[in-house]
């Protein structure tokens, strides 16, 4: 709900801004103080050094203390004494100096395999070499000593593999060769084992020597995945869920998250924003399709549990991503999770010494894909045929040709600007005339080569058993490509999170994460208008020169105002705080209680200050003559603060237990609660007294001010069983129970299930023979229905009164603001009820080196707002939408993946997927299906392009005179066709080319001729490494998608005086000489009149201009390599690995060269915006 008010500004609405950021510095501080007086406690150390100071303990307790502060483990059996006495004290002792002097006298050994250390008596060894004759018949009969040798799948020795006899503590380790020893009972059974491959169990009984292959266990390095309220292993998912590691986009050179998530997992389909490839832009996020005709399809995003943006999380932080993109998955949460839900799961601190991490990058930025004009000579020509087919005169003369023929040649001693007065502002003489003598590129003028942009983060983790902590702090710095014009843009992330285990029972978490963003540009809101500079950047002419006779930057080159001082600065910051407790009052069942709140803060200013300007004669002169551009002539200065506030509390509880040894079951309820609340102010003031110092106060005119505010809260109820049978057979229920507040109490409430079930088929007996081949195999099916509020209004129930001012008018004084009545309403308007349906079958072979999905869906989005009944018109009002539209979305993915090996340094993996989703709309309210080609109706799909559909370009007079005679074209244009126009088709064989009564089965000759929605999105990634070299790639594209550039003079080139746009590409037009030319011939003359024409060419939308927007782009190349780890260890390292990376480096695309197939969706004409970029950079991260 919006109002106007009069109001002036209290200057105490800062205070509890400057206190909730007190609080957060003090917050951060004792965060700070906490963990690293945690870390002293500890007393971590580099080097494998220690300090222990213990006086007549046991041995095991030194032992445990030595593997705290260290990664070493140790290893020994049951005739190693850890229990006896001992007293040590030593500080930053090396380990091996620790043991040496532990184990003086105690009858022990020891010896280290990489990180295991072996303890072993020295009474064993002795008694092995030299049996008493009194046992030796007994050991022999018990006893026996094996050997063996541990390799993988290649032959190559697996080093520290655990060797393991069973039922015992008994165990060894292979050494630097894979080979061991160990001492079992004859018919042991021992145990191999070694992180990432499968384990195995050997009988030892007949047999003393081994050689041991262990195979690589592929789905145990992703064994649990992050879903709603916990975690869960893949293996028992039900649910479409894909995940994806944060190491995997790390060490990407984009601005924020969203655009690194482009053609990383099937069905999220990241796209442009409205402001392009601009700095700080993020990309719009959506799973499978759209979703309903209100644009609310977004995911709901959870980062640790807390909705916010995920341009505001610090890339580096993220340890992982999970998407939930099917009703199984997503129900836990309900309304908020109708299209999907992306859960972002940060680092966090673990057990053990300090680490600090550093990741740095430095990169270039040059514009992806800028159009190349056509040169002063070739424009002119270009306008002169256009003026021609117009039937006007030609603008430029044979010898304006002439000189701008050798202009462009040569530009030495060859005048500019003829006929200019020795005191000629020349603010507007040049732009609609042919008077200019140039050759420019407004596009390489107003561009430069590259721009600027660096990425720094640093980490500490660490802690003991009793608390973990990690800490980060991020910067990301970018330039702007607009050589001038002062584009930057900033982002500060600070993270902080300690897990603490308080008792046995109870666990403590706190997070806090604080992110500040901030642009400046001369474009925004009470500063430049940014689509209006785009626009002029691709229409002005090329036979205009950007300097004056004096060098100094003409009104035409829009450099002035760039540089007038107008601007516009956004600070947005972001601020979260979370704390818990987690209880387990018995085993396996737990107790989460969590609040959080998040406070948000927008300030906004801008001012716009008329440019400067030097004449010829070198008066400088103050002036407006570009209106379009939004810069009033007495100077303008706008001021905007908003805040939101939101709070939430989450109490879940969920238990684990096992019936029969073969039944599992994992029980979780809970309870949430959510309250937003948003406030803005904003004032604008016209005649400011100063420039250099603007303010709301330092003004001659009046203050405008107006005001925002708004809140919501919803509560729900949640549960969830999950049930298998022996890990076979898998059922899971959600069910949530939502209330909003926006809409009235009689249907304020919603119930939203689902059900979903699997069957791991490989766990079958009858499968068994298949197994060594086909390792997994699992069938899932889910169904369930959700919710989505956010496409209803805040107050749907209640009656709203506007504010209008009534202006001027006769009224010298204005007349007075007026109170408009108030609006109907719909009561009975309530949730927008998705219905969700899914199958999927998820499979590894070869050992699950190959893995993949397949999954198909339906999404039914039911009760979508839509337009009511008609009233008459003598209401008087609109009447509000009503639940009553239906839109389908259907569609398929799959996914694969290999990983492999070659030889002993080489390892490589290859993968790939598609995902493809359409929506129909089933349901809507236009009976009569006017319109179709821009209204819903039952049965559009979402996407349609309505056009024409043509069989070429007309050729000769001839074949024009027929088509005129043939034909009644008089609904397109009242000028006959000629050669050089298109020839549109006449589909329903009336004889006119129209678009008959401009209902569904009788548009006349208009047909769908293509669809925008883009199908066949799909990806394929691949990585190799040799040693510590390594090389990734990602290649992301669609498949299929259409573009229709209709009416668009940045497309055709022609059009009236002021929008001609000629780009090399225009200069293949159609011409006696030029008859196979792709475009038409072009039509430029006044803005009344000129539409009468390009209605022949390109005015109207038809298939033979449509844009192939189809495309394969290389989005990533990194390439990486580990220092040598001798040389870390010099200085006293854990990782040194410097990288090259590239995003955006080339694509292949059917489009005309002056379109980017993903940028032409952003603007209306195609181009009018800022570029996309190509980025290199690179990059070095540290550990210690």
């Amino acid at each position: 709900m919006k109002k106007n008010y009069s109001l002036g500004i209290d200057s105490t609405e800062n205070i509890p801004i400057k206190h909730f950021l007190l609080i957060m510095r003090i917050t951060l501080i004792l965060l700070f103080a906490f963990v690293f007086c945690s870390m002293a406690e500890t007393g971590y150390s580099q080097n494998a050094r220690v300090t222990i100071n213990k006086r007549n303990v046991a041995l095991k307790e030194v032992l445990n203390e030595i593997e705290s502060q260290t990664d070493y483990l140790f290893i020994y059996n049951n005739t190693v004494n850890t229990n006896q006495k001992v007293s040590l004290k030593a500080k930053q002792e090396s380990v091996a100096n620790v043991l040496s002097s532990l184990l003086n006298n105690k009858d022990m050994s020891y010896s280290m395999e990489g990180n295991h250390i072996i303890l072993s008596t020295i009474d064993n060894i002795l008694s092995s070499e030299k049996p008493s004759v009194e046992a030796t018949g007994k050991i022999q009969q018990q006893k026996k000593k094996i050997t063996g040798t541990v390799v993988d799948e290649m032959g190559e020795p697996i080093i520290g593999a655990n060797i393991v006899e069973v039922g015992t503590t008994n165990g060894n380790v292979s050494d630097y060769d894979g080979n061991f020893t160990l001492e079992v009972a004859n018919d042991a059974v021992i145990r191999v084992s070694y992180i990432g491959y499968l384990e195995q169990d050997i009988s030892t009984a007949g047999k003393s020597s081994f050689n041991i292959t262990l195979k690589e266990d592929m789905q145990s390095l992703e064994e649990l995945v992050v879903v709603g309220y916990g975690t869960m292993k893949k293996v028992n998912l039900t649910g479409a869920v894909a995940m994806i590691d944060g190491e995997e986009l790390s060490r990407r050179p984009v601005t924020n998250v969203t655009q690194s998530l482009q053609g990383v997992i099937p069905g999220l389909n990241a796209s442009i924003g409205g402001s392009g490839g601009t700095p700080g832009q993020s990309y719009s996020l959506n799973i499978r399709g759209q979703g309903n005709l209100s644009g609310s399809d977004s995911p709901y995003v959870l980062v640790d549990g807390v909705e916010m943006s995920l341009s505001d999380v610090n890339p580096n932080d993220i340890a992982s991503i999970s998407v939930l993109k099917d009703a199984a998955a997503a129900a836990i949460y309900g309304a908020r999770a109708a299209y999907g839900v992306i859960l972002v799961t940060t680092k966090k601190g673990k057990d053990g010494k300090m680490s600090v991490s550093y990741q740095g990058t430095t990169g270039w930025s040059e514009a992806l894909n800028l159009p190349e004009m056509a040169n002063g000579y070739d424009f002119a020509r270009f306008f002169n045929a256009g003026n021609i087919n117009a039937g006007v005169a030609a603008q430029y003369s044979d010898s304006q040709l002439e000189t701008l023929k050798q202009y462009v040649q040569n530009p030495a001693g060859i005048n500019s600007w003829p006929g200019v007065k020795n005191n000629n502002s020349m603010s507007t003489m040049y732009e609609n005339n042919s008077l200019g003598v140039g050759n420019t590129d407004w596009f390489k003028f107003h561009y430069k080569n590259y721009a600027f942009k660096q990425d720094h983060n640093v980490s500490f983790s660490g802690g003991s058993k009793a608390a973990q902590y990690y800490v980060s702090g991020g910067y990301y710095g970018e330039e702007g490509l607009l050589r001038y014009a002062d584009i930057n843009y900033e982002r500060f992330n600070l993270n902080a999170s300690l897990n603490s285990q308080l008792t046995d029972w109870l666990k403590f978490k706190f997070n806090t994460k604080y992110s500040l963003g901030k642009k400046d540009s001369p474009f925004g809101a009470g500063a430049l208008n940014e689509g209006m500079f785009y626009h002029g950047l691709a229409r002005f002419r090329a036979t205009v020169s950007p300097y004056d006779l004096n060098g100094n930057f003409t009104e035409l080159s829009q450099v002035p105002y760039l540089q007038s001082g107008t601007y516009s600065e956004t600070i947005n910051s972001n601020s979260v705080v979370t704390g818990g407790f987690e209880l387990e009052p018995i085993k396996n069942w737990n107790i989460i209680l969590d609040y959080t709140y998040r406070r948000g803060t927008t300030d906004y200013e801008a001012l716009a200050t008329p440019a400067t300007f030097i004449g010829i004669d070198g008066t400088d002169y103050k002036q407006n003559t570009r209106s379009e551009l939004g810069i009033p002539d007495a100077s303008s200065f706008r001021r905007s603060m908003a805040a939101s506030e939101y709070q939430t509390i989450n109490l879940f509880t969920n238990y684990t237990f096992t019936l029969a040894d073969k039944n599992n079951f994992v029980l979780m309820g809970g309870y949430q609660e959510e309250d937003y609340n948003y406030k803005q102010l904003q004032t604008n003031v016209v005649g400011l007294i100063s420039t250099s110092n603007p303010g709301i106060n330092v003004s001659t005119g009046d203050k405008v001010p107006t005001e925002s505010r708004y809140g919501w809260a919803t509560r729900g109820f949640f549960g969830r069983i999950n049930y298998d049978f022996e890990g076979k057979y898998l059922l899971e229920l959600n069910g949530r129970y939502d209330g909003s507040s926006r809409f009235a109490s009689s249907n304020r409430w919603g119930w939203f299930p689902s059900i979903s079930a699997g069957w791991n088929v490989t766990h079958e007996p009858f499968m068994q023979p298949v197994t060594d081949v086909l390792n997994s195999l699992k069938i899932r099916a889910s169904y369930g229905n959700l919710g989505n509020q956010s496409g209803a209004g805040l107050y749907t129930f209640a009656e709203t009164m506007a504010i209008a001012n009534q202006g001027n008018w006769y009224f010298q004084d204005g007349r007075d603001m007026i109170i408009w009545g108030p609006g109907p309403t719909i009561s009975n308007v309530t949730w927008e009820k998705v219905e969700s349906k899914n199958l999927g079958v998820d499979f590894g072979l070869f050992n699950n080196k190959l893995t993949g999905t397949v999954e198909v869906f339906e999404r039914i989005t039911k009760d979508m707002l839509g337009p009511s009944e008609d009233v008459a018109d003598m209401y008087g009002a609109n009447v509000p939408n009503s639940n009553n539209a239906v839109m389908k979305s259907r569609g398929w993915e799959f996914s694969v993946n290999y990983r492999g090996k070659i030889g002993k340094d080489i390892n490589y993996s290859v993968g790939g997927m598609v995902t493809d989703a359409q929506s129909t709309v089933l349901k809507y309210r236009n009976p009569t299906f006017t319109n179709p080609s821009g209204n819903w109706y039952e049965g559009r799909n979402a996407g349609e392009i309505w056009g024409y559909k043509s069989s070429g370009i007309i050729q000769t007079q001839a074949e024009a005179d027929a088509y005129n005679d043939a034909f009644d074209t008089s609904y397109l244009t009242a000028v006959k066709f000629e050669p050089g126009d298109l020839k549109f088709l006449d589909l329903d064989g009336n004889n006119k080319i129209n678009r008959g009564s401009n209902v569904l089965n009788d548009m006349g000759d208009m047909s769908i001729i293509g669809n925008t929605t883009p199908r066949y999105l799909f990806s394929l990634n691949g990585s190799i490494s040799y040693k510590d070299l390594s090389l990734s790639m990602l290649f992301q594209g669609v498949g299929k998608r259409d573009y229709s550039p209709a009416g668009s003079s940045y497309f055709s080139g022609g059009g009236s005086f002021a929008q001609a746009t000629i780009f090399k590409e225009h200069l293949d037009y159609w011409s006696e000489d030029n008859p196979n030319a792709y475009f038409t011939k072009p039509y430029i003359s006044g803005a009344g009149n000129n539409g009468t024409f390009n209605a022949k060419t390109i005015n109207n939308a038809t298939d033979y201009y449509l844009q192939d927007a189809s495309y394969l782009r290389l989005k990533n190349l990194t390439i990486s390599y580990n220092l040598p780890q001798t040389w870390m260890e010099k200085v006293s390292l854990s990782k040194a690995q410097v990288f090259v990376s590239g995003e955006n480096l080339f694509t292949i695309s059917k489009m005309i060269g002056f379109f980017d197939p993903e940028l032409v969706f952003v603007s209306g004409d195609g181009g009018k915006n800022y570029p996309l970029n190509r980025v290199y950079s690179v990059g070095l991260i540290i550990n210690l």
